[in-house]
């Protein structure tokens, strides 16, 4: 049976619900084409949701912008890296650490890196050369 073990997705994106979905849709298939497992399809899918919406948002401010998406599978686990060439993140300024204290404080904004760090085994955003940022998570295969 063929298996696909990399992926490399590269897309100018404009920041409107229709181009984004498209985009979404892509990296979803290949998702669904590097594993089987629901448990790392899911957190995939839900972080590739996050780190793009950031990106356009962010680093993008709303505007079009490139994104690369590198998906790679190893024995035990999927290795994603996502790369803008926006403004940067303020590294300062993130707790990703942060808990939930009361209902009230989910509403606010700000909890989707929090939670692609909790259900990845490591997490790292760094700046991209030379500039934009660069996110990459691993995921384990249960």
């Amino acid at each position: 049976m063929m298996q696909i073990l990399n992926y490399n997705l590269e897309a100018y994106i404009p920041y409107d619900e229709d181009n984004i979905e498209k985009f979404l849709t892509i990296c979803e298939e290949a998702i669904e084409n590097i594993t089987n497992d629901e448990k790392p399809k899911f957190k995939l899918k839900s972080a590739i949701h996050e780190l793009l919406v950031n990106s356009l948002e962010h680093g993008y401010k709303k505007s079009p912008g490139k994104v690369s998406l590198s998906l790679k599978k190893t024995e035990d686990s999927i290795l994603f890296e996502l790369c803008d060439e926006g403004n940067g993140v303020d590294l300062e300024s993130l707790n990703l650490n942060r808990k939930v204290s009361d209902i009230s404080s989910m509403s606010s904004r700000g909890w989707g890196l929090t939670l692609v760090n909790n259900f990845s085994s490591s997490f790292k955003i760094i700046p991209n050369h030379p500039k934009g940022t660069k996110i990459t998570l691993t995921i384990p295969l249960d």
